[in-house]
């Protein structure tokens, strides 16, 4: 049954939260993927500003699976990302998922991971991921300055950008 749930949860992810459509991230047009790796387990306040930082730059917060096994553990993770949600940006924070499969697909053993990916990756130029406690705006530096891809390097030109200037 559990299998069952996360399976579901994968295909149809988490629906909305937020008033976000998560599908809309899935299957815009883009060419682009951008993805920030995260654990429930990482501090609050890390996870608001990731949260901060990934709304601005539109990226996707990815969970690996639910809070805790219980019945309710779905429920608690949406309690979860509302309360991050909240905390960030006013409840206009960025569209978040579980995805599993997505965190093997890039073979994320840490997090938080930033990830810049082509729609469908056939191989590791396709690509660029930083692993490590920093900000996105960091992440996106390390991506531009390590992407081979150049559509890859203008998405993380462009993201950054998004920045407002210090």
């Amino acid at each position: 049954m559990k299998v069952l749930l996360i399976f579901t949860l994968m295909i149809f992810l988490i629906g909305k939260v937020q008033g976000h459509d998560i599908f809309k991230t899935i299957t815009n047009d883009q060419k682009i993927d951008r993805y920030i790796f995260v654990s429930t387990k990482m501090p609050d306040q890390d996870l608001i500003e990731l949260a901060a930082q990934a709304q601005i730059s539109k990226m996707t917060m990815v969970l690996f699976g639910f809070i805790d096994a219980s019945s309710a553990g779905l429920e608690h993770t949406k309690i979860k990302i509302f309360e991050i949600n909240n905390s960030c940006c006013s409840r206009n924070g960025p569209s978040w998922m579980i995805y599993p499969l997505l965190f093997e697909k890039f073979n994320v053993r840490v997090s938080p991971s930033f990830v810049i990916s082509k729609k469908t990756p056939l191989n590791p130029s396709d690509f660029v991921m930083v692993s490590g406690e920093m900000s996105v705006q960091n992440a996106l530096k390390y991506i531009y300055a390590g992407a081979i891809n150049p559509l890859i390097r203008a998405d993380a030109k462009s993201a950054y950008k998004e920045f407002p200037d210090e």
